[in-house]
């Protein structure tokens, strides 16, 4: 994570307040990652192990090793309290081959390099549709959390550098940050912009045909 304390106009209090926000938003990233994490379980549980599940989607979602290892923990953890015993889990195959660092793909071709000739073609297909639907969600939970961001700097900085300093501090990668900023300003655009006034009828233009 970056530092976001690098400016030296910030307060000591208003550091500590940032501190305590890049907590929270962490703590709301994570609840997100574990929640689709393990629908992702429930969804393919009947074809792989919960490890295997658990494994495709780090890598569906290019999760640093860090990462992964924290979602795993907490996803684990939360089936643990749920009831479910190291007993009745699936084990996985003994002689699957140890995994090998890829190089960075683009979503969908890494996802699809992944399952190809593992599943069947219905499988793939939910799979496709959660991991999607996990993007998007991360991305709200980005927009809510540099708009916390916000609300907290409204007296600090402007709206754009309080976004950035989020998107900064928690390293979202550009792909993703770029959305998250235009998403977060168009709320705040919402909030403190007139409504927009009914759009102009566009006048009549005569189509003239072209002389050779």
């Amino acid at each position: 994570m970056k530092n976001p304390f690098s400016s030296n106009d910030l307060s000591d209090s208003t550091r500590r307040r940032i501190e305590l926000a890049v907590a929270v938003a962490q703590e709301r990233l994570l609840a997100t990652h574990v929640r689709h994490a393990l629908e992702l379980i429930q969804l393919v549980g009947d074809h792989v192990p919960f490890e295997n599940a658990l494994a495709i989607y780090t890598r569906m979602l290019r999760l640093s090793e860090d990462e992964s290892r924290v979602i795993t923990t907490r996803a684990l953890a939360t089936l643990g309290e749920q009831g479910v015993r190291g007993e009745i889990w699936p084990e996985l195959a003994a002689d699957r081959a140890p995994e090998q660092r890829e190089p960075r793909k683009s979503f969908m071709n890494l996802m699809r390099s992944r399952l190809r000739g593992r599943v069947n073609d219905d499988m793939r297909r939910q799979v496709e549709l959660g991991a999607a639907r996990t993007e998007v969600a991360i991305l709200h939970t980005h927009v809510e959390n540099s708009l916390q961001f916000v609300e907290m700097l409204e007296n600090e900085m402007p709206y754009i550098e309080a976004v950035e300093l989020y998107l900064d501090s928690l390293q979202v990668r550009d792909s993703i940050a770029e959305v998250t900023a235009y998403m977060a300003l168009a709320r705040l655009a919402e909030e403190h912009l007139p409504a927009p006034s009914a759009p102009l009828d566009a006048p009549d233009i005569e189509v003239v045909p072209h002389q050779r």
